[in-house]
């Protein structure tokens, strides 16, 4: 022991021995090249027409994972039947298929160590897997099973129905989630696809028959992208594709309904009275950008001044760290199908509710009215930069990227130029982006709390008359 402390006194000396004769230098002084980064691109191969296989071999571990892409979704559920795309796409895997049970299809996979589950969105749909290599064949053949075989299990049908009801039964036991349901509410309107929100009536409304009858309208012989990364023999596996898609129609998805956004609320307070919350949620903004936005790119770069930047960006160094307002706070201008949304959030104890949506206010003015410092810039660039690199640190990652860009219709060419457009951004960009995509004046600020601990500083605000929201039940 006493040898060890020596050697750790002697290597201690020699360090700052070292530190002293070549002279210590402070990090924010250093100078490092500039960051020079191509992002990878899969390989492709069409399977066949309306089939195409994105891939990338990596024997860094035995593992095969892959994901199958159907362009459906939410968006293409009838009315009043929210929540059958993704009962539809649960089921596939849950409700079995003619040649396992529900209980025999997960007793092979957990056999197998392997997973497969099923998702939807409001644009698109997924089955994704993972899988040991040597099992890959075997957990193929049942994610086909499932894909071309489903059974739709009465009882596995009812058990997920319950499980929805239960979701939503305790939808509002979060605060934040209240926050973000109803604000998206206010801003896109009830009937808005990006507002729109199962409840019991909808999920009690859905049938059997309704699952059956989505999956062979939206899934079955429908176009499919198919993304697959690990260690596999890409020709033997696109030969597997072949035989096994060889009767699979592929017929093109059909094309979404995708309506206008107007903002729906008037811009003003709203309240909505939540007597056993100590703290009060407060969700700000207006409608956002599409997100082929010609400066989606120099819009990342704004938001993270703004609000998306942690500790570093505005909301949050002067909410939580300057005021000691709240814990969480963001914001930023985010990308949709048609619009999405400009969205602010902070959680904070009701005696600063007024505080902190004054101070928001100002921080959103100061944005569309003064340029940023050189130092915000500088730091934001470096980090989107920085960031951007590890959006490809796996090659299943190269292929999500990839395939994201490209069904959200993003240019062929947006992740090459990514960091190119981002070293390009300068303050008079930040201040005219702001300027354009923020409107101060036309803020619509939702505040769930304590009514009788939050009225009066809402009203003192002077934003217009405070309008009081009944808590929907579900």
């Amino acid at each position: 022991m006493k040898l060890l402390r020596t050697l750790a006194v002697v290597t201690a000396i020699i360090l700052v021995a070292s530190a002293l004769a070549f002279g210590q230098k402070n990090p924010n002084d250093l100078k490092f090249p500039d960051l020079e980064f191509k992002p990878l691109k899969p390989n492709v191969a069409a399977v066949k027409s309306g089939i195409t296989f994105y891939f990338k071999e990596d024997r860094e571990s035995p593992t095969v994972s892959g994901v199958l892409f159907f362009k459906t979704g939410g968006l293409f559920e009838p009315k009043g039947k929210d929540g059958l795309a993704a009962l539809t796409m649960t089921l596939l895997k849950s409700g079995g298929t003619k040649s396992l049970t529900p209980d025999k299809l997960e007793e092979r996979l957990d056999f197998l160590g392997s997973t497969i589950y099923g998702y939807s969105g409001d644009e698109f749909s997924e089955i994704s897997f993972w899988t040991l290599k040597k099992n890959f064949n075997e957990t193929w053949q049942i994610l086909t099973d499932m894909l071309f075989n489903p059974v739709f299990d009465k009882n596995r049908f009812e058990t997920e129905k319950q499980k929805e009801l239960e979701n939503i039964r305790r939808r509002w036991d979060q605060p934040m989630m209240i926050g973000m349901y109803l604000y998206n509410e206010l801003v896109y309107g009830k009937d808005f696809p990006d507002a729109r929100r199962t409840t019991s009536a909808s999920i009690n409304g859905i049938s059997l028959e309704d699952v059956k009858g989505f999956y062979e309208k939206n899934i079955k012989d429908r176009e499919i992208v198919l993304a697959m990364a690990g260690d596999f023999e890409s020709k033997a596996v696109n030969s597997l594709l072949g035989k096994t898609f060889q009767n699979w129609k592929a017929k093109p998805a059909d094309k979404p309904v995708v309506p206008k956004a107007a903002l729906a609320a008037k811009p003003g307070v709203y309240l909505i009275d939540k007597p056993d919350l100590t703290q009060a949620i407060v969700c700000m903004g207006h409608l956002g950008v599409n997100r082929l936005d010609p400066d989606n790119v120099e819009m990342e770069v704004m938001n993270f001044i703004l609000g998306s930047g942690g500790f570093n960006s505005r909301i949050m160094r002067e909410v939580r760290s300057n005021r000691g307002l709240a814990y969480s706070a963001f914001g930023a201008v985010s990308a949709g199908r048609d619009l999405g949304t400009f969205f602010n959030f902070t959680q904070t104890k009701s005696q600063s509710v007024g505080e902190a949506i004054g101070l928001i206010k100002d921080i959103i003015v100061g944005m569309t009215k003064t340029p940023v410092t050189d130092a915000e810039l500088t730091t934001a660039k470096k980090y989107q930069q920085n960031a951007f690199v590890h959006r490809f640190d796996s090659s299943m990652s190269v292929l999500q990227q990839t395939l994201t860009n490209k069904l959200m219709g993003l240019p062929d060419n947006y992740l090459e130029t990514y960091i190119l457009r981002t070293k390009k951004v300068d303050a008079a960009k930040v201040l005219a982006l702001a300027k354009r995509t923020m409107h101060p004046e036309s803020l619509v600020i939702l505040v769930v709390g304590k009514k009788s601990e939050v009225l009066g500083q809402l009203k003192a605000l002077k934003l217009g008359e405070v309008k009081e929201l009944p808590l929907p039940k579900e």
